[in-house]
């Protein structure tokens, strides 16, 4: 049960961190129109939504490569990168009908960094914080 409720979280962090990439490409593709004249078809926004959702799982289950304590966390955090790099470009190559450029790529290559960054930086930042508040904890029953 506490792995479903794992995967759940993580599919809605998916869907926070992919509504906030969608609203930054609706603003920046604006190019000085109004705020006001910003639309969004109702089957872009949930297309982002249910993929948002299924890409947060997909980073829950690449997580799981943390699990394997005979590697160093370094091999775990590049193995856990290239893993989920291919899954991303493979996504950005279907979505996009197999057409390959370099722009392209070197685009999707940039928002991975920035997503990994973000989903990763989150997950470190909420290990680092449950480790201070054992830690608080281990204090107070010592003294």
């Amino acid at each position: 049960m506490r792995n479903v409720k794992n995967m759940l979280v993580s599919g809605l962090i998916g869907i926070g961190i992919g509504m906030v990439w969608v609203a930054a490409d609706l603003f920046l593709s604006l190019n000085g129109k109004d705020v006001v004249a910003m639309k969004m078809s109702v089957l872009y926004f949930l297309f982002w939504l249910v993929t948002s959702f299924v890409i947060g799982i997909f980073f829950y289950f690449a997580s799981l490569i943390f699990n394997k304590d005979s590697w160093s966390l370094r091999k775990q955090i590049i193995i856990n990168f290239f893993i989920c790099l291919s899954a991303w470009l493979l996504f950005n190559l279907t979505i996009n009908n197999f057409n390959f450029s370099w722009h392209l790529f070197g685009a999707v290559i940039v928002d991975f960094i920035i997503m990994y960054a973000i989903a990763y930086g989150i997950y470190f930042w909420h290990l680092w914080h449950d480790v201070r508040e054992i830690n608080k904890k281990l204090k107070q029953n010592t003294r």
